[in-house]
């Protein structure tokens, strides 16, 4: 008899409950000043935590073992054969950092949470897992960067994009960027890096294009260059099959990844390259492209 499938539920908190913990007379503070974003978040709160029962529920009826960790405890996915993240974006991201071979399953928990990468609601998670174990929700590969320091691998894989600027958003960006053999210094407001995946988020703001989702070049805009002194820059944005080079100008530097909350930082002459991660997330349920073509 084969053995149940072992599942990790990595879960989201809502910002109620995080302002709360962090202040516990936050939450009356902004009832009292703010009462439509107090009942929004309310609303989001409630919302956020019959999503993690529901999925709970869903576990318990097919009988699958599954841990339940909040997001912020959550720092392997060793062991389990489903990674299971319920939020929205931002918790998927977070959690696939962390998960290198196993299929990952995005659940969405509010109708507040940007859900780009789940392929379900809470409602339908039930069905979603059993579509899962009798194979019927198939994956799909999404390619991953690798961030390389003075030689040493950073060991996050990058779903999304990289911000490579100055750590002040004030300041000028100084680098030098190498691209396919080429080579210019810039001064700028620093340089998105985004995989096909990532090209619907910041980098598409920015002016960059959606690519479709099997596409595995990498995506790069410079912020802002500098046009002053009558300087000509030729390598503002554009897509690499191979790896880039940065290298900082600047007395001290940072690399933002999939957001905020992981952060590299750099000094002076410290060189920086980025390529394609060697294992991309296998991703269950998501889309097969996106619109517009590079």
């Amino acid at each position: 008899m084969p053995r149940s499938p072992r599942l990790l539920v990595v879960y989201k908190k809502s910002q109620l409950e995080l302002y709360q913990q962090h202040d516990p007379a936050a939450g009356e503070h902004l009832r009292d000043k703010e009462p439509e974003i107090w009942a929004r978040f309310q609303s989001a709160h409630s919302e956020n935590a019959r999503a993690i029962e529901k999925v709970r529920a869903a576990t318990a009826k097919q009988r699958i073992e599954a841990d339940f960790v909040w997001r912020a405890d959550h720092n392997t996915a060793d062991g389990y054969d489903l990674v299971v993240s319920v939020g929205g974006d931002g918790t998927l991201l977070d959690v696939s950092h962390c998960v290198f071979r196993r299929p990952l399953l995005g659940v969405s928990s509010s109708v507040l949470s940007v859900g780009h990468f789940c392929a379900t609601d809470a409602a339908g998670f039930g069905d979603a897992l059993a579509r899962w174990q009798s194979g019927e929700l198939t994956a799909v590969q999404l390619n991953r960067l690798q961030i390389t320091v003075n030689g040493e691998a950073f060991g996050i894989p990058v779903l999304n994009e990289i911000l490579y600027t100055a750590p002040v958003p004030a300041a000028v960006s100084r680098y030098v960027l190498t691209v396919d053999g080429r080579q210019e210094e810039h001064k700028s407001s620093g340089i998105w890096i985004a995989t096909a995946a990532g090209s619907t988020a910041a980098i598409q703001s920015a002016g960059g294009v959606v690519m479709e989702t099997s596409d595995d070049r990498i995506q790069y805009i410079v912020r802002e260059p500098y046009r002053g002194g009558g300087d000509e820059y030729e390598l503002v944005g554009g897509f690499l099959d191979g790896s880039m080079e940065l290298l900082a100008k600047m007395r001290t530097a940072a690399l933002y990844v999939d957001g905020h909350r992981e952060q590299i930082w750099l000094s002076l002459g410290d060189r920086v390259v980025i390529d394609r991660h060697p294992h991309p997330l296998n991703l269950l349920g998501y889309g097969a492209t996106h619109a517009q073509t590079a």
